[in-house]
């Protein structure tokens, strides 16, 4: 089993022997490593769910062949659409349909969420309730980069796995660290009433487009604490406060909108210059316009 997929044995030797005793949980997180490899390693967690083999997955059963064809009808992979900037609430709901029905083939239907972290909070809120109360032919892997961007509501209802070594996970932990800090000192700098405070913060940014891409989706969590302070994402608690005292709902709306649609722009790769440009100039006008309370 995952033969010519690079990552930790450990996690290997885990996973399957949780597949061979039959005790892997009917949720499962896959986090570390690249998008790559933890597609790769939902998949063949998938097919060994399927396979009717002794030793799975046996790859020679009727169902290991209809994987290895992308043809069985039992295995759902599903991912942001390239138009859009997020997994959203409607997407997931597909999902829970799909989730409803039996299995057309076999005793399992696995549903792979790629980069989970994309869905928005009212996606994975709606995930949840399916979490809760989960068929007992169900499974579902979920893969990002790291389990602390989904809600602790939807990891505390899985199985987290590991994919790649202790060193790498904690090099990303440190680049998510940075990019919440870098995204509060953005929220303050919103708040405060000069405006070069806010162009000093983001002038980084033009040489460093990867602390700009890691940033965006933190923003949009700070914003949404400041709309929703009874569900909190970020441990962000005082930008939040102040962004609540400094903008209408309509406005924090307006951000959470825009800096979606910034990340869409990255996301296709738009000109990175004129990206930081227009984040600037866009967070200016919600800033000054007449909804806003300052």
């Amino acid at each position: 089993m995952f033969e010519g997929i690079d990552f930790d044995e450990r996690c290997k030797n885990e996973v399957f022997r949780s597949i061979m005793n039959g005790t892997l949980a009917h949720a499962v997180i896959l986090e570390g490593s690249k998008d790559e490899t933890r597609l790769a390693a939902a998949k063949e967690i998938a097919r060994a769910l399927v396979c009717t083999g002794d030793v799975k997955p046996c790859g020679v059963c009727r169902a290991c062949r209809k994987v290895e064809s992308g043809n069985h009808p039992d295995i759902f992979i599903f991912q942001k659409d390239e138009s859009a900037s997020a997994i959203k609430v409607d997407d997931v709901r597909a999902i829970r349909e799909k989730a409803r029905l039996l299995p057309n083939d076999g005793t399992k239907s696995v549903f792979i969420i790629r980069e989970a972290q994309l869905m928005n909070p009212q996606a994975q809120n709606a995930l949840l309730k399916i979490f809760e109360e989960p068929a007992e032919y169900v499974c579902f892997i979920l893969t990002c980069p790291s389990r602390t961007a989904l809600l602790e509501t939807i990891t505390s209802r899985a199985c987290s796995f590991l994919l790649s070594q202790e060193e790498d996970f904690k090099t990303d932990e440190e680049s998510k660290a940075q990019a919440l800090e870098k995204a509060a000192k953005l929220a303050d700098a919103l708040c405060a009433g000069n405006e070069f405070d806010f162009l000093k913060e983001t002038s980084v940014f033009m040489k460093d487009k990867e602390l700009f891409k890691s940033v965006l989706p933190f923003l949009i969590y700070i914003f949404r604490d400041a709309l929703v302070p009874e569900d909190k994402l970020t441990s962000c608690n005082e930008q939040a406060q102040r962004l609540q005292k400094s903008f209408t709902q309509k406005k924090l709306i307006s951000l959470i909108e825009e800096t979606e649609s910034l990340i869409d722009a990255v996301q296709r790769s738009a000109n990175h210059n004129l990206t930081v440009t227009r984040l600037c100039s866009v967070f200016h006008r919600i800033k000054n316009s007449q909804q806003s309370i300052q």
